[in-house]
């Protein structure tokens, strides 16, 4: 009895072995002709490719990313600017009747003058035979960005010369409490 034990166990110890062998095997086998029916490496180029295409397409939606992020603050500041523009515009229809001219820029080193202008050769009525427009005949307002009131009065002439009956009836600095320059001083 006990040698027919001993013999059963051997031969399903060898059944085992056999089974296990024979699986294996087939294993190899259904490998090896899957992998010649699929083509592996035109599956391999393909995926090597998009891979390669997708790492192209992150890089170019985090590139889009940030440009979107710049074009979004860069509206976001054009709003901004036009709700200033917009603001002022109103402001500026509420105050119809005074206009202020400007002769250059507010750069730092300048300081703001104040001019103001009229020509004697304009009739309060508008009439005559004058090209100016008759506002000129009272005082207008021009404001100048230049470094000194020497300087303010020769730009203030160019623009306004006094060939043309142009008048500086005052010139001052700006917030500074400067007394205005008398039109005597022009030689007009």
């Amino acid at each position: 009895m006990a040698v027919r034990f001993v013999e059963s166990v051997l031969l399903s110890v060898f059944m085992a072995v056999v089974a296990y062998g024979l699986g294996r095997l087939v294993g190899v086998v259904f490998k090896s002709v899957m992998e010649h029916n699929a083509d592996l490496d035109a599956i391999r180029a393909v995926i090597a490719r998009r891979a390669k295409l997708e790492r192209g397409l992150d890089t170019r939606i985090r590139s889009r990313r940030s440009v979107m992020a710049k074009l979004d603050r860069d509206i976001k500041e054009l709003v901004r600017q036009s709700s200033i523009f917009d603001h002022a515009t109103a402001i500026a229809m509420q105050i119809t009747d005074h206009l202020t001219r400007l002769i250059g820029e507010e750069v730092a080193g300048r300081q703001r003058f104040l001019a103001l202008v009229y020509n004697r050769t304009v009739s309060p009525g508008g009439g005559g035979k004058t090209t100016i427009d008759a506002a000129w005949a009272t005082a207008q307002e021009v404001e100048i960005w230049t470094t000194s009131v020497a300087d303010a009065r020769s730009e203030v002439e160019k623009r306004y010369p006094p060939s043309f009956g142009y008048v500086v009836s005052s010139l001052v600095a700006a917030g500074l409490g400067v007394t205005p320059d008398t039109p005597d001083s022009t030689g007009a």
